[in-house]
Parts: C-alpha cells; sequence; structure tokens
C-alpha cells in the first residue's frame, strides 16, 4: 500500500525538513490559484486595485491578521486552539499604553520617548510570555481542555483590560510609536516586513528544530509521543508563550498604526479570522504549511480591498466581503473533498 503524499510520517517529514525549504502541496496550489484568480478579477473590475496606494494599504493592514493567525496554527498543530490570543494582544497594548501615558515625562527629549517606547514594546512581549504561561498551566499541567481554558482566559484578559481602563480608549503616545505602523523600509512597509519575518520564525520552529517535531508529533499523536519520551507538559507550556508572544507582536502592530489601545479592537472578527485562516490552509493537529497560512492571509486580504474598491460607495458593501470569506471557504472545503475522494480511488 502506498503512503500518503500529502501528508506523510511526522518522522519522514522531520528528515525530510532539514533543508531550508518551504513546502509545497496540493492546497498550495489551490490557494496559488485562488490568490491569481482574485488578483485578476479585482484588477480588471478596478483600476484603483493593483495601483501602488492600494497594494500599499493592503501591506500595512494585513500583518495584524497575519501574525495573529500564526499565534493560532502554532496551537492548533500541537492539537490545541487558542481563543485567548486577541484578548492578549489587546492587553498587552493597554498595559504598554497605559505605562507610556502615565510615566512619560511631559518634558522628555525625542531620545528619553523613543527608550520609554522601547521598554513598552519589550513590556509588550513580555505580557505575551505571562499570558502563554497561564494557558500552558491550564492546559498543561491542570489539564484544562484547550478551548475551555483559552475561552475563560480570553474572557479574564478582556476583563483585566476592561477594569484598568474603564472601557475607554488609551491615547496620548509619543510620534515613536507610530514608527512601525507607518513607515517603510526600503519601500516596504514595516508591518509586512515584521509579518514576513514572524512568518520565517514560525517555520523555523515548526521544521527547522526538534521543538517543532515534538510540537507536531504531539499533535498527530500525544499518546505516541508521550511514549517516545516527549514531555508533553513542557512542549505546551512552550507552544503557548510562542502563541503569546506573537499575539503580543500582534498587539505592537495595531497600537502602532491606530495610536492607541483599547479592548474592542479585534474582538468581534479577529478570533474567528484566525481560525478562518488556518482551515483555509489546512492546518491540522500535527500537520501544517506555514506558507499556506501567508497565501490564506493575502486572500483574505485581497478580498477586503477587492470588495472595497468594486463597491465603493455602495450601501452594504461590508456584507460582500464577510460573504465572499464564507463562501470561499466552503468552496475550499468542497474542492479539497473532491480532491480527496479522487485520490482515495487512485490509490
Amino acid at each position: 500500500m502506498q503512503s500518503n503524499p500529502e501528508k506523510p510520517t511526522l518522522l519522514g517529514r522531520s528528515q525530510a525538513a532539514r533543508p531550508l525549504r518551504f513546502q509545497i502541496d496540493r492546497q498550495t496550489v489551490l490557494l496559488l490559484g485562488v490568490f491569481v484568480v482574485l488578483v485578476v478579477f479585482f484588477g480588471v473590475r478596478s483600476r484603483t486595485f493593483l495601483t501602488s496606494r492600494s497594494i500599499t494599504s493592503m501591506a500595512f493592514q494585513l500583518p495584524e491578521l497575519g501574525v495573529l493567525a500564526l499565534a493560532m496554527i502554532m496551537t492548533i498543530i500541537s492539537g490545541g486552539i487558542n481563543l485567548s490570543v486577541n484578548a492578549t494582544s489587546n492587553l498587552a497594548a493597554v498595559l504598554a499604553g497605559l505605562f507610556l501615558v502615565r510615566l512619560l515625562p511631559h518634558e522628555a527629549t525625542p531620545d528619553q520617548a523613543t527608550l520609554y517606547v522601547v521598554i513598552a514594546l519589550l513590556l509588550m512581549l513580555a505580557i505575551g510570555v505571562l499570558t502563554g504561561i497561564i494557558n500552558g498551566l491550564l492546559i498543561g499541567y491542570i489539564g484544562v481542555p484547550p478551548i475551555l481554558a483559552t475561552l475563560a482566559t480570553m474572557t479574564f484578559f478582556t476583563g483585566i483590560s476592561t477594569g484598568i481602563t474603564g472601557g475607554k480608549t488609551v491615547t496620548g503616545f509619543p510620534d515613536q510609536v507610530s514608527v512601525i505602523g507607518s513607515k517603510t523600509l526600503a519601500g516596504i512597509p514595516i508591518p509586512f516586513v515584521i509579518f514576513v519575518i514572524v512568518t520565517i520564525i514560525a517555520y523555523l520552529l515548526l521544521f527547522q528544530t526538534s521543538f517543532g517535531f515534538k510540537i507536531r508529533m504531539m499533535g498527530a499523536n500525544p499518546t505516541a509521543a508521550s511514549f517516545t519520551g516527549i514531555d508533553n507538559k513542557a512542549i505546551i507550556m512552550k507552544v503557548y508563550i510562542v502563541s503569546g508572544v506573537f499575539a503580543a507582536v500582534t498587539g505592537i502592530l495595531v497600537m502602532s498604526r491606530t495610536m492607541s489601545a483599547a479592548i474592542e479592537y479585534g474582538s468581534t472578527t479577529y478570533v474567528l479570522l484566525a481560525i478562518l485562516i488556518s482551515v483555509l490552509a489546512n492546518i491540522t493537529p500535527g500537520f501544517g504549511n506555514v506558507f499556506n497560512v501567508f497565501m490564506a492571509v493575502l486572500i483574505l486580504q485581497v478580498l477586503s480591498t477587492g470588495f472595497n474598491t468594486v463597491l465603493l460607495g455602495v450601501s452594504g458593501s461590508s456584507f460582500f466581503k464577510d460573504f465572499s470569506w464564507g463562501v470561499l471557504m466552503i468552496l475550499i472545503f468542497v474542492i479539497n473533498y473532491f480532491l480527496q475522494g479522487r485520490k482515495g480511488q487512485q490509490e
């Protein structure tokens, strides 16, 4: 009986993944095809879609959701889920924002303001680590199911943010905060550069380290992983810490772009969209392709921007964006179903 070429064994994948290359699978080809079709469609329908201004705008917007999706897929591949990613992002931004507003001297020099901003960014990353530790303790050591544990911490983190701000938006940051969210590096928006860097880090962690091999093995079969000597509890703790740090990076991007921090940013959509991206990228426990996540984020941003340009000024245009996301997910489900059925017949 032939082995499945789409999902090789974890041991085989670990050995094959040592050369530094991105894996191209059936889902990658499908997503690339969808991306090309959408770009051509909206490019023909709208003269402004493929302009440099529109492309730059997309490159500034999509990294927030992209990094948050990477935070989500780290936990899904390990066999869990993290519903608290957006709450972590907002909590990190709120605490860092309050640090700047309340402790930065009014007469601070530009150099002093830059130092405070750097400290605030490090504080956000530390908060990401702390939230990851809390999730890791609940899931790995206490044994709470991931969906229940992260649902609880999502409420807990949001409650902290609400309590310390009274539900109000935190503003009044120094201009240095906006550098990440509004500037470019060699003509490329800095948020997009950060998204690419985080994507590469996620890829290296998952496919070029023994830690990543243990994550995938545990996700595919936690019992077998335990019998091979893998400390599942320690791996779960590390996975949720990485997820928390990625979520905090999202908070940095949002805070820098909006020059504010609030509990409601992305609270109604970002977690669902992160899960949607994971579904589109065919991320499952033990298996996944980081490049597919990158492509899924591009596709959702193309749909969002495309409908905004084509239906500019039309009442209810946001409906078509949400509708198209749902249709796209269903369409990919159907295509994957028939492809898997055909492959099964061939075997």
